[in-house]
């Protein structure tokens, strides 16, 4: 019997459950893994007669609340769209970052043939909320979110959207205190890496400078950079440090971002005598180096710049950026997995997974 004719079995069997009475209205149905064991059938197929009880307008699944019977009859005027993919949800493909996540992602699910559906939303955090708590209405049996919450109260939105979603999530950028799988980069190690390079190349008074100092990783970077300066037993100086909260992110053109306080940043902390700095991201690093010409300062002579990233402008700067390479790709391609097996009903041997990169030295530090 094909998944097909086996997934229509199963809807009809539970669909007579609810039209005879078996299970009554505000009834809760057993789960997903239950009526799998019952009906010898993969969680998946399971999954996709649910999902036709709740185009139905029978039931109504919530998150840690169960599926529940909500009336004994079709409710007609809902009609699915029945795509059976995975979806990668983003504020812009734009980002060269956020681009080549997507590409390990829909390579990963090209090789097992897995429908995917790509949705960009922009700063929008809200219309990407209400993307997500409707997907399950076109058969979507999981997402990849890229979300961007600056503020603590766009991350407590998203979180309550997440506990009513009906699918799996997996994040591929952390936010503390949201229970949800996620495949992120070890910042830590990308801090470390760096700044233990600046050092071995004999500096001994290097900065921080970052953006969206909101974001996870970009906080671990900045606390691997402590860790390699505490090993070298040098202290670090107030002002060598910026931390920039404020920003928001411009998908089209980062590089416009953040010239105003980099430029601030280079001309009082190069003349307290700082040698160097590195920099949360490329992008960062790419106007430190922009901001550094205009005032006249000669790097690498008189000033290193290394950055976290390894874009592609990166190799072409003036000088060549120092970077950490981020492999965006893999990022994608392991998100894609974990949530292939979140959807076929596994447990993940863990529920964050730190991808690691490396340094690709250059001419700027």
């Amino acid at each position: 019997m094909t998944t097909s004719s086996k997934s229509d079995c199963v809807y009809d069997a539970l669909a007579e459950r609810i039209r005879d009475g078996t299970w009554p209205v505000d009834c809760v149905i057993p789960s997903e893994m239950e009526l799998s064991l019952e009906f010898a059938c993969s969680r998946s197929t399971i999954g996709k007669a649910v999902a036709r009880l709740v185009h139905e307008g029978l039931v109504e699944r919530k998150r840690r609340a169960g599926t529940r019977v909500v009336r004994n009859s079709p409710g007609g005027g809902r009609h699915a769209v029945e795509l059976d993919a995975f979806a990668f949800i983003c504020p812009s493909q734009q980002h060269e970052g956020i681009r080549r996540i997507v590409q390990g992602f829909q390579e990963a699910a090209h090789a097992v043939q897995r429908r995917v559906v790509m949705v960009t939303t922009g700063m929008n955090f809200r219309k990407e909320g209400e993307i997500i708590g409707r997907l399950d209405e076109f058969d979507v049996k999981g997402a990849v979110v890229y979300p961007v919450l600056p503020e603590p109260q766009d991350r407590l939105y998203f979180e309550k959207m997440l506990l009513r979603c009906h699918f799996p999530v997996v994040l591929v950028t952390g936010l503390p205190g949201v229970e949800c799988p996620t495949v992120l980069l070890d910042g830590f190690h990308a801090g470390l890496t760096m700044a233990r390079h600046l050092l071995g190349r004999g500096l001994k008074r290097i900065g921080f400078l970052s953006n969206y100092a909101w974001v996870p990783s970009n906080r671990e970077s900045y606390l691997g950079y402590r860790q390699a300066m505490e090993e070298a037993g040098l202290s670090i100086r107030p002002e060598w440090v910026l931390l920039d909260h404020g920003l928001e992110p411009n998908f089209e053109n980062p590089l416009s971002e953040g010239r105003l306080f980099t430029r601030q940043y280079l001309q009082s902390a190069v003349a307290g005598g700082l040698e160097g700095a590195l920099c949360g991201d490329d992008f960062t690093a790419l106007v430190c180096l922009a901001s550094a010409r205009e005032l006249g300062i000669c790097v690498p002579g008189q000033f290193q710049v290394a950055g976290i990233a390894d874009y592609a402008i990166s190799a072409q700067s003036d000088p060549p950026l120092t970077t950490y390479r981020v492999p965006f790709e893999e990022i994608g391609r392991q998100s894609f997995q974990l949530l292939n097996g979140l959807v076929e009903g596994e447990t993940p041997a863990q529920k964050e997974i730190q991808v690691r990169g490396g340094l690709v030295a250059r001419q700027s530090g």
